[in-house]
């Protein structure tokens, strides 16, 4: 069933008839709106309306079903042409209840991880404290959560973060621009005189499942050239 044609087919007819929209809504009992929808194929007809919109238009329901004026002869496949039609709307109802089944769960989806980083007791704000050195913290994209930590004389620590590796690059490069870039065994690292430390990797990984993505720090005391 071409939705398209019968929008068009409808608005044709009823030019015919030289009837606007709010004229031809006025006598079915609706809104102009309603058939602006109809005649760009964005809506059908409810079946109800069918024989008062007929008549207006002086057309068949097979016509109306078929988007053009048919036979005569043809008079006797109405049936069948409004039982093609309850199933084309029970297919287009169908289709409309998985989409909204489908953004509903998204929607809990992104309710429940929100209320989980909220609620997290390993919830960051802006900064992050180094877990083996006392004192010390570094910034890190807000709203990010505790992964988990490990490494022998280098100390890995993953966050999680919603933020896009794109935005957090910004906030990592300029971090990064604070401290003194160092370098041995032909690899870059960053050190903080101040507080005398190492950042041996400060990075963003893409997950590539959802929004979620991990962050990366790894660390050691001093000046690892050294």
């Amino acid at each position: 069933m071409n939705q398209e044609k019968i929008g068009k087919y409808i608005a044709t007819c009823r030019k015919n008839k030289k009837l606007t929209q709010e004229q031809l809504a006025e006598k079915l009992g609706i809104t102009s709106k309603s058939i602006s929808r109809w005649e760009n194929g964005k809506t059908m007809p409810d079946v109800s309306l069918f024989h008062s919109l007929c008549k207006e238009l002086s057309i068949t329901i097979n016509d109306l079903l078929s988007g053009e004026t048919t036979s005569k002869n043809n008079l006797d496949l109405s049936e069948d042409k409004l039982l093609d039609y309850s199933k084309y709307i029970k297919k287009i109802e169908k289709k409309k209840s998985i989409i909204l089944s489908i953004g509903l769960i998204t929607l809990i989806g992104l309710f429940l991880i929100i209320i989980i980083l909220i609620f997290n007791k390993t919830f960051f704000k802006n900064s992050y404290e180094l877990d083996y050195m006392n004192n010390i913290s570094i910034p890190i994209p807000r709203y990010s959560y505790y992964r988990g930590t490990g490494g022998m004389e280098a100390y890995t620590t993953k966050l999680k973060t919603i933020k896009q590796p794109d935005e957090v690059n910004i906030l990592i490069d300029r971090y990064l621009n604070t401290l003194d870039k160092i370098e041995c065994n032909n690899e870059n690292y960053y050190y903080d005189k101040n507080k005398n430390f190492t950042i041996i990797q400060y990075r963003i990984n893409n997950d590539g499942i959802g929004f979620v993505n991990t962050i990366y720090i790894s660390y050691s005391d001093g000046n690892i050239c050294k």
